[in-house]
């Protein structure tokens, strides 16, 4: 199917990102060496975005943009609080992991893919170059000599979800996409190579509302995009960071707010957004045409924003 079909269909999505975790973490490492540099740290959430809708008149879809990660060892490695597992956290907006058909994996870092056996009816989406990069980078690195000098390549990579990928593979659950492509109707995925990882990808949203952007770690931050500075941490080329929020800035015509960043606590304030209990948050980034609010009616004396 060609890119202008894809456009020219009346497409349209309901959009939310939730927050499934909270960890503390040094500004820099999002922000960027030089701007953030000696900046402390704050409390950014762990997020995926459901999105729900289709070609209008047509078959419903419900996806999920990455999946989170496991209650497991990730944990106590860093400095995560308020860990969710999937159906309490879809259940805020009323649907639950099995209704999710398609999980569009930005990249495969372990807080990005490591949950998807929690959604037991899904198939996902990976770049090719993206599970080649990492089968390639774990047979390398098993060159080295200690452990210590394995753990920068692991640092955000659990070599277990590779083989579990692998497993996926072989049952049907994992597709691979090559380059540019759609997906579902009116989303199509998006290859930035060598951006973050070795085969990123972001998700362009085609609504009635116009155009709305996933784009996972490769914008950790609104200000990565905004100064065009890429973040501290990243695993690939800094260059091919900053020619994707070029392709982003183009789609979306310089409206920023329409692209979901992957860890910015931000897009609370530039959405209607909900915290609950837990302090765990939701954001209502568009509903389509006919869908209601999920924010809940509460007591002014309630965290809602």
């Amino acid at each position: 199917m060609t890119e202008r079909s894809s456009i020219e269909r009346r497409t349209d999505w309901s959009i939310w990102s939730l927050a499934y975790c909270q960890a503390d973490m040094a500004k820099d490492f999002f922000g960027g060496a030089g701007i953030y540099s000696n900046a402390g740290n704050c409390i950014i959430p762990m997020i995926y975005t459901l999105l729900v809708g289709g070609e209008v008149g047509g078959k419903q879809h419900v996806a999920l943009v990455d999946c989170g990660f496991q209650n497991n060892h990730w944990l106590t490695r860093y400095a995560f609080s308020e860990w969710e597992d999937p159906k309490k956290v879809l259940g805020r907006i009323g649907f639950a992991p099995e209704d999710v058909d398609t999980i569009l994996v930005t990249h495969m870092h372990f807080d990005h893919m490591g949950n998807f056996e929690a959604f037991p009816n899904a198939k996902l989406y990976i770049q090719f170059d993206e599970y080649m990069g990492w089968s390639d980078a774990v047979c390398s690195v098993h060159q080295h000599q200690t452990e210590e000098e394995k753990e920068w390549v692991f640092s955000s990579f659990d070599p277990v979800d590779l083989m579990r990928a692998a497993q996926g593979v072989s049952d049907g659950r994992i597709k691979f996409i090559r380059g540019d492509e759609e997906i579902l109707p009116g989303i199509r995925a998006r290859l930035a190579k060598d951006s973050h990882t070795f085969g990123s990808q972001w998700f362009e949203i085609n609504t009635l509302n116009g155009p709305f952007i996933a784009a996972g770690d490769i914008v950790y931050w609104y200000s990565n995009i905004e100064r065009m500075w890429p973040p501290g941490y990243h695993q690939g080329n800094a260059f091919n960071q900053i020619k994707a929020y070029r392709q982003m800035r183009d789609l979306v015509k310089n409206k920023t707010e329409r692209v979901i960043p992957g860890h910015d606590s931000e897009i609370w304030n530039r959405h209607l957004a909900w915290t609950a209990p837990n302090g765990n948050q939701i954001a209502e980034i568009n509903l389509k045409d006919g869908d209601k609010s999920r924010r809940p009616v509460a007591p002014r004396s309630s965290q809602l924003k």
